[in-house]
């Protein structure tokens, strides 16, 4: 069957059993996801990694900073997760007094 004739419901389905064959071959899964993990913001050494491409940071405050930046990102996630919570409550609310 061509690519072009498959639905989106049958492409979806084929991609689903292809990443399960692939996941039941990956015989380390945690050494195949490093890399994304490394490359995430929630990763220390994203942070890390990126003051010191910036360059602005001196080498031997580097450790610090970027703790202190790995926790203002978290921070700032955290405070987008409240006000989602509270902008989703307040769209309930409104729901059932309508």
């Amino acid at each position: 069957m061509a690519d072009s004739t498959l639905t989106p419901a049958e492409r979806a389905s084929l991609a689903r059993m292809a990443s399960n064959v692939s996941w039941a071959r990956t015989p380390n899964r945690s050494e195949r996801t490093a890399p994304a993990r490394a490359a995430s913001p929630v990763s220390y050494e994203y942070w890390l990694r990126r003051l010191a491409e910036e360059g602005q940071v001196r080498e031997e405050d580097l450790p610090k900073a970027a703790e202190s930046a790995y926790r203002a990102y978290m921070a700032q996630m955290s405070r987008k997760a409240a006000d989602a919570r509270r902008k989703n409550a307040a769209a309930r609310k409104k729901k059932r007094a309508a």
